[in-house]
């Protein structure tokens, strides 16, 4: 111990040259075993990278599909080609630009609502020119009753969509106007429309969610309102505006309108007709023997020469009518639902949802 304490610096020194072998001991030790893992783990890699440019099988007895520079070229030229069926598929559904219901941005709450006053009161002015006749008790709003008759105030985010609804009714009324034959009766029961207003973002846990759909707890006291049962929405990829027109006509008539409809070249569906008998009280409000067709002209709303009648053979020059009625026409309660598509932008401009937060 005196010997220690004598060359007390030595042995100090000394101790801790041998603390310090002892730990590099252990370090190069675990070096070495790390050594051996990353090693394996490298060869593991390498052997996965081989396959992997040996190319991979989809089926049994199937050629190898290999990461060549040939293939990434074709690869590169189907990804091109999806691409442009994409797009193929959005012209498709959305239809060109100029066939589209943009909407026009309105300044404030009072601006939509005078708009739509303007709109209503046209229609309702258009049917009367037309001879085609409105419910008696309650005349349709065409959609916009809460405008009409009970002004609400609906969020900003909401007045271009409200006047591209605007646009479209104002379509689909024309277009069942014109599909009239002439002299036939027509009596508009309404025009309805998706309440837009009411659409809140669907919250997580829920179909949809994160895009816009209906409040199931939003008050739904107006009549010309509704929610589609049926819809080509799909959330993310298309988006739709749904709209149901209500008329009292014959047959010919929704014919004429559906198919209008289909070959306007607009992005509008129709996802549902209905068809049912039209009511007394109906029948007798269009009884009327002679109403005003679109061209002036008045005729007499009896049944179509030469399809409901059996023709007669022309005797002598005075061509004697001899028709013998085979069937009575017969008024039906139509209901038509349309679907207005638009495809989802995938990246929309800053400025659109700064808009949507309003």
């Amino acid at each position: 111990m005196e010997n220690f304490k004598k060359n007390l610096g030595f042995n100090l020194t000394l101790i801790a040259l041998v603390v310090c072998f002892c730990a590099g001991l252990g370090l190069a030790v675990q070096a070495y075993l790390n050594g051996g893992k990353i090693a394996e783990n490298l060869k593991r890699a390498g052997s996965s990278q081989a396959e992997l440019l040996r190319g991979h099988a989809f089926g049994p007895g199937e050629e190898r599909v290999a990461l060549t520079e040939d293939n990434v070229k074709k690869a590169e030229a189907d990804l091109a080609e999806l691409a442009a069926h994409h797009e193929l598929l959005r012209a498709a559904i959305a239809g060109s630009p100029e066939m589209m219901f943009k909407g026009r941005p309105a300044a404030n709450s009072a601006e939509l609502s005078a708009q739509l006053r303007e709109s209503v009161d046209g229609w309702r002015k258009l049917a009367a020119d037309q001879g085609i006749k409105l419910s008696a008790n309650d005349p349709t709003s065409f959609g916009f009753h809460r405008y009409i008759h009970n002004q609400g105030t609906s969020p900003k985010r909401d007045f271009q969509k409200v006047d591209q609804q605007r646009q479209i009714i104002d379509f689909l009324v024309r277009q069942l106007v014109e599909s009239r034959p002439a002299g036939a009766p027509l009596l508009i029961e309404s025009v309805d429309r998706e309440a837009v207003e009411t659409y809140v973002i669907i919250p997580e846990g829920k179909p949809g969610a994160g895009t816009v759909g209906p409040d199931p707890e939003a008050p739904r006291n107006e009549n010309d309102e509704f929610i589609p049962t049926r819809t080509f929405a799909r959330p993310g990829q298309v988006e739709t505006l749904s709209f149901r027109v209500r008329f009292i006509a014959h047959t010919p008539t929704l014919r004429t309108f559906v198919n209008r409809i289909r070959n306007s070249g607009r992005p509008l569906a129709i996802t549902a007709v209905q068809v049912a008998a039209a009511s007394k009280e109906i029948e007798k409000l269009l009884e009327a023997p002679v109403v005003a067709s679109g061209n002036g002209v008045s005729a007499v709303t009896g049944p179509l020469p030469g399809f409901f009648f059996e023709e007669a053979p022309v005797v002598g020059a005075a061509k004697e009518d001899k028709r013998v009625p085979v069937m009575s026409r017969k008024l039906s309660a139509f209901t038509v639902q349309v679907d207005y598509l638009s495809v989802v932008d995938e990246k929309p401009a800053a400025g659109a949802e700064a808009d949507n937060t309003k």
